[in-house]
């Protein structure tokens, strides 16, 4: 199996599964439903990724992946309850653009926002992606402890935040200089770039330093934008 076909079928599988997720929302007309799930869809990708890799026989099942493919896990288990913020700021444009071409019934343009929503999660958990494929050694070394480390501590930052009476949205976030202001963001932030470490024990693995850049860029043109955007209209209507 190339590299090609890899990609090929866990986009397709990726697609897939947002159709599905998106269809149950709308039959249930409840957009909350595809933001509370909208990550399963790359848990399920990833799983797949190293079934594929195992059947056709890629490359030796590694320690290295599992343990991407089960911090990835914990990280969207979390998902479902937690990181609103990240997902509102990320989907609340995308919901209202589909929801239009939905009540329109322009079928062509629902299936490329499904193609480009699915195409930037994978590129988003690429490092993943990238260790179902070609994993490198099974033994670990120094950097994939690091890299657990950094995953560890990104998780726990965010979860000790989240046990604080502070709202993850109650105060705006002007720009990458504050992101380390809010550990919410930053936690996450530091969990995408450990697995990044972790997938550069794979076999040309730091070509997935697209995932972490695509998420910083992410941050801070669509998410930090949008969420400041509600926090200020809360804030204007709460002063009236």
């Amino acid at each position: 199996m190339s590299l090609f076909q890899f990609f090929l079928i866990i986009f397709i599988f990726n697609s897939f599964s947002h159709f599905i997720l998106l269809f149950f929302s709308v039959n249930k007309k409840s957009p909350k439903l595809f933001i509370r799930f909208f990550f399963l869809p790359i848990l399920f990708s990833v799983w797949l990724a190293l079934a594929l890799q195992q059947i056709n026989e890629v490359a030796y099942l590694s320690n290295r992946q599992i343990l991407g493919n089960l911090l990835l896990t914990a990280w969207i288990l979390k998902s479902f309850y937690l990181n609103q913020a990240l997902k509102l700021g990320l989907l609340s444009n995308f919901l209202n653009k589909f929801k239009n071409v939905v009540i329109n019934k322009e079928f062509k343009s629902i299936i490329l926002m499904i193609f480009y929503v699915s195409l930037l999660q994978i590129v988003c958990f690429s490092s993943v992606v990238s260790l179902n494929f070609l994993s490198g050694p099974s033994s670990f070394d120094w950097v994939d402890y690091i890299s657990l480390i950094i995953c560890i501590f990104g998780m726990f930052d965010y979860l000790k935040s989240n046990s604080q009476s502070e709202s993850e949205e109650s105060y705006p976030i002007k720009g990458l200089s504050e992101l380390a202001m809010h550990p919410q963001y930053f936690g996450n932030l530091k969990f995408f770039f450990g697995l990044f470490l972790l997938s550069t024990g794979a076999t040309g693995g730091v070509w997935s330093l697209i995932g972490p850049l695509t998420i910083v860029f992410l941050m801070h043109r669509v998410v930090i934008p949008e969420n400041t955007r509600r926090a200020l209209n809360r804030e204007a209507i709460h002063n009236q």
